[in-house]
């Protein structure tokens, strides 16, 4: 969410506010802070996210501190229903889909699951239907699908002991086998970036695109090939 901030503040260049305020990590000084309707917008995006995500893991795991956290933060998720009913209805069908997918007893393919990601993250980059619209779904919905693929990767080894849904076993993949995929979703994903007119913080963007997505997965292959070398 904060890079939705930055990617759709530096599309649309909206009004800012600056102020400061104190942390509670570091409270004796004082920090800056940039505040636009796209900062709320991520702010609201979370709270929907966090109560499903909650929601999910006290249906599939039983965690009844996440049931407790759903519960608290219900009302607020409600409001943001109300406010933007499609991104929520996004968010719901997108994981009810992929809840469905994961737990098929039938031979699902694994690129069902990394569409239905895609497709999810694709309506929380359109802030508003507009000229912009369908740039912005096809961006994130290739982002969607590069990290539902990169978490995959990641959470490789887990999901198995667990014998948790892993679309890179249908796939017939392991992680260190997976550059080649990750490289032509990301390459999606930039191609589209490329062609939006953004300056605001385009470096920044540009560093986390091209750089910053990989860096747990590098040092992840970095450890195995030290471990194995």
């Amino acid at each position: 969410m904060t890079f939705v901030i930055l990617f759709l503040s530096s599309l649309y260049e909206p009004e800012e506010e600056a102020g400061e305020f104190r942390c509670g990590v570091h409270p004796l000084h004082k920090k800056t802070e940039t505040e636009n309707k796209f900062t709320a917008y991520a702010a609201d995006m979370t709270i929907a996210l966090s109560y499903y995500k909650c929601m999910d893991d006290w249906k599939d795991e039983k965690k009844y501190l996440k049931r407790l956290y759903a519960r608290s933060i219900k009302k607020q998720y409600q409001e943001v229903a109300e406010k933007y009913p499609r991104q929520c209805k996004a968010i719901s069908e997108g994981i009810r889909e992929l809840e469905q997918i994961e737990n098929s007893t039938a031979d699902t393919k694994p690129d069902d699951a990394v569409k239905c990601s895609g497709k999810m993250l694709s309506e929380l980059f359109v802030y508003e239907e507009d000229f912009w619209s369908n740039s912005l779904r096809s961006f994130g919905f290739e982002l969607g699908k590069f990290i539902y693929l990169m978490d995959a990767s990641m959470d490789y080894k887990e999901d198995i002991r667990k014998h948790n849904y892993n679309p890179l076993i249908g796939m017939n993949k392991k992680p260190e086998e997976m550059k080649e995929i990750l490289t032509m979703c990301i390459g999606n994903v930039t191609q589209i970036f490329e062609k939006l007119p953004l300056v605001q913080d385009q470096h920044l963007l540009r560093n986390i695109l091209y750089g910053g997505v990989w860096q747990k997965y590098s040092e992840k292959m970095q450890r195995k090939e030290k471990k194995h070398g």
